[in-house]
């Protein structure tokens, strides 16, 4: 874009050399590129060291975290008639960061090690990214309680597990759930199961992690040793939870120890806090029980 070209050049004034085109009357097509505030044409001579930009650029790009991008692909440049594509984050510090994916080309020369120029186009894919971004949370977390769903938390306590630390999982079942959705509503069960989860987050902070794994069942894992006197807690502040009149709450809960070991199974270990549940049901419910090997 530089020589001889019939192009007006419009300076801006930086640290290093950049260039805004302006385009001529016979690249209408081109110049309308200018519309697209998202869409930025851009080339980089290796030559002369200079960035040229399509105008509607300006105020958008942190220009000199982006020449650097560039020059990094000189040593690794397209080959002739390949188009590179990638994605990458631009902002400058303090400011707000722009995801941007970009796709360009090299132009070379005859007998020539490196290429001559970049040419290529940047475009904004900010709000693509925070779309799924937020898709990505809605996958990771249940969509009533906002904790982990049970794929989630299986994947994170298998990532602790994987280093060997020790820990707890506790299983938690609200007891009679049933009855509770039968005789008041499923609005009613609702509110229940997110004062219940809203409980274990206070109670169960991180770094713990706190998951739903489906109905009325939910998980903990923490790596504290006061797992005993936080079941406690929770048994008694299930116990003021009243939906209706003469109608109380009250949860079962089993726990079982990690061994420790270098990546430990994940569902032998969910297993085992679930047999230790539903032995905290057979004794008369509302209690805790643990579960002991051999």
């Amino acid at each position: 874009m530089a020589g001889n070209s019939g192009r007006r050049f419009e300076r801006w004034n930086s640290v290093n050399e950049h260039e805004f085109f302006r385009y001529d009357e016979t690249e209408q097509l081109y110049r309308n590129i200018n519309l697209f505030k998202d869409t930025v044409l851009f080339e980089y001579s290796y030559v002369d060291e200079r960035l040229y930009l399509s105008p509607n650029a300006k105020g958008q790009i942190d220009m000199l975290n982006f020449e650097r991008i560039l020059i990094k692909h000189r040593s690794n440049a397209p080959q002739v008639g390949e188009i590179r594509s990638f994605e990458f984050c631009l902002g400058k510090s303090g400011e707000p960061y722009h995801w941007c994916s970009c796709k360009l080309t090299a132009q070379w020369e005859d007998q020539t090690e490196s290429p001559v120029k970049l040419i290529g186009k940047l475009q904004d894919i900010t709000g693509l990214k925070a779309r799924e971004e937020q898709l990505l949370l809605q996958s990771l977390k249940d969509g009533l309680t906002g904790l982990y769903n049970k794929m989630a938390f299986k994947y994170r306590v298998e990532e602790k597990l994987k280093s060997g630390g020790s820990g707890w999982l506790c299983m938690i079942d609200i007891d009679n759930f049933k009855e509770i959705n039968d005789c008041f509503g499923h609005l009613a069960g609702d509110r229940i199961l997110m004062q219940v989860g809203g409980m274990l987050c206070d109670i169960y902070p991180d770094p713990d992690l706190v998951g739903r794994a489906g109905g009325d069942e939910f998980v903990v894992f923490t790596t504290k040793d006061n797992v005993q006197e936080r079941a406690d807690d929770l048994l008694d502040r299930v116990e003021k939870i009243v939906p209706e009149e003469k109608w109380s709450i009250s949860v079962s809960i089993g726990i079982a120890p990690s061994t420790g070991k270098r990546g430990e199974d994940y569902q032998k270990l969910f297993s085992k806090a679930d047999q230790a549940m539903y032995q905290a049901k057979q004794a008369g419910k509302n209690r805790i029980a643990f579960f002991y090997d051999g």
